[in-house]
């Protein structure tokens, strides 16, 4: 078992690439603009706001309203922890890709 993001000991792009299929539903088309998320992010992270030094992670709706926002000052782990909020309260469902 690897904690690793899965690119660490890779020799090559072929070896990390992932063939998966574009999901059916046809709503993802009508994401509101990155830059519009990006700035709710921003504005969200009160600890980076006051010290510069950290990661965020957010989740959206559709419309563009943020359900929940994580800090960390690993990628990863600000990833990690909104995920983890997100299924620990239904927000998401699972699902083999």
């Amino acid at each position: 078992m690897s904690s690793s993001c899965g690119v660490c000991g890779k020799t090559s792009i072929d070896s990390i690439r992932r063939r998966v299929t574009p999901p059916a539903d046809s709503r993802a088309s009508r994401l509101p603009r990155c830059s519009h998320c990006r700035r709710k992010l921003r504005a969200g992270q009160r600890v980076f706001a006051a010290t510069g030094g950290l990661h965020g992670a957010a989740i959206f709706t559709l419309d563009g309203t943020m359900l929940a926002i994580r800090e960390d000052v690993g990628r990863h782990n600000a990833v990690d922890k909104v995920i983890g909020y997100a299924l620990t309260n239904a927000m998401v469902r699972w699902r083999n890709i």
